[in-house]
């Protein structure tokens, strides 16, 4: 194999290949957790906790929205530098937020077309219309003007779809709340604080949000005779309002880990990260930044384990011992990486990972249409059965050669493989699919 050095130098003048790292381990993870060869072989550590503690596979996704987070300072930081106007921003953010958000509902409504496309129209429509800028201008260029007209006609189009097929889209009960649907709405909030707010005014913000859901969560409950389904113990008011603004678009397992109030917490996640960006985008020496981001992760993993006697750490319901505690280890794990690659410059190893992370949402969106396609995708057996083209794969190929438990993780490490040589070529060409 070519040496990969050459690339990850030219990478890390660029961008923070320690963030692309650790975001690639983290999306890696992701995949790993979500594409078992059976669900009813899995090893504990790589399944959530049932309510209250937590597993590796609970890191996971706050680690992600700890490292959007720290690259928002960055590119804030950018914008700024460049002078960029505050309504461009907010356009930006607007765009993404969406975007994000819509990339979200096709992951839960593949393969339903007529469902789906509504917002495969307006994804279309947002990539025309900020094409160029000025976002919002009719340009005299006939091609420039073309883009901005299929951006308007697919816009309208998109929204005139969603608006008078509505009840197609009541009768679906396709799960509104998600992974992609959380990263986009903390992402949004998260960046309305960091344009308005300086350093102080983030941390406070910080402690209002996760003081703020203890006291409602201690001392807020759901309406009288109202009862739900529940995964664990607790969670009601959780429930009831997802229910209430919701309906029946949500996750099977009761209360929603993604819902509408614990984003709130997960929101604080994405702004630690923002303070940890800002950290290493200081003048400071590199020996202070790590030695800095390790002090400060030990003080949060201490405090996390100390809140959780009274608020216990429990990820389904995000609450904010989980959110300082899976923040303390996050910044642990990125001063690790801080450190051995940008200080150290020990860089060989991690190509896999840089390949992963500096296509995140391109590698987790596809990787999940995939692998629905494969579960969809059945054909009969010699018993006059159906099988899926997943389970057929998982059967041929790994139970029987690696039995049922130690299959299903080899299934899922060779599916992380594939994505990974899928990606390699994008990353050669230097192709980062943005959104």
């Amino acid at each position: 194999m070519p040496s990969t050095e050459p690339a990850l130098a030219s990478a890390r003048s660029e961008r923070l290949v320690s963030l692309d790292v650790f975001r690639g381990i983290t999306i890696a993870g992701m995949i790993l957790v979500n594409n078992p060869g059976s669900w009813s072989r899995v090893y504990p550590p790589l399944r959530h906790a049932t309510w209250h503690g937590w597993t590796p596979t609970d890191l996971v996704f706050p680690f992600f929205l700890f490292i959007v987070g720290v690259a928002m300072a960055f590119s804030f930081g950018k914008r700024a530098a460049q002078r960029q106007g505050t309504a461009l921003r907010v356009a930006h953010v607007l765009r993404r937020t969406v975007v994000l958000f819509l990339l979200g509902l096709i992951m839960g409504g593949f393969t339903n077309w007529r469902l789906i496309g509504p917002y495969v129209l307006v994804i279309v429509g947002l990539g025309f219309l900020f094409a160029d800028e000025p976002v919002l201008s009719w340009p005299s260029a006939g091609r420039i003007r073309a883009r901005k007209a299929v951006a308007g006609l697919a816009l309208v189009g998109g929204v005139l779809w969603f608006v008078l097929d509505f009840a197609w889209f009541q009768e679906s009960s396709i799960r509104v709340p998600g992974v992609l649907q959380r990263i986009a709405l903390c992402y949004f909030i998260a960046s309305i604080i960091v344009m308005i707010c300086g350093t102080r005014g983030r941390v406070l913000c910080v402690l209002g949000l996760l003081i703020g859901y203890w006291v409602i969560v201690a001392n807020v409950s759901a309406p009288a005779g109202y009862s739900a389904d529940l995964e664990g113990p607790g969670g009601l008011l959780h429930d009831w309002i997802d229910a209430a603004l919701l309906g029946d678009h949500l996750y099977r397992h009761r209360p929603d880990p993604e819902g509408l109030l614990s984003t709130l917490p997960a929101v604080a996640t994405t702004l630690l990260g923002v303070l940890t960006g800002s950290w290493l985008r200081s003048g400071r020496d590199r020996t202070e930044k790590v030695v800095g981001m390790f002090m400060m992760a030990n003080l949060a993993v201490f405090a996390g384990w100390c809140m959780g006697h009274w608020f216990p750490i429990n990820k389904k319901i995000w609450t904010s011992s989980y959110v300082v505690l899976t923040a303390g280890l996050a910044l642990h794990f990125l001063a690790m990486c801080y450190y051995w690659i940008d200080v150290r410059g020990r860089r060989r190893w991690c190509f896999p990972f840089v390949v992963f992370g500096t296509n995140p949402i391109l590698v987790f969106f596809a990787s999940g249409l995939v692998a629905v396609t494969m579960a969809r995708c059945r054909f009969a057996t010699a018993d006059g059965g159906l099988i899926s083209l997943k389970t057929w794969i998982y059967r041929n190929l790994f139970v029987s050669w690696a039995g049922e438990l130690n299959g299903s993780l080899a299934y899922a490490l060779a599916y992380i493989t594939l994505w990974c040589l899928l990606l390699v070529p994008l990353y050669r060409r230097r192709i980062f699919i943005k959104i």
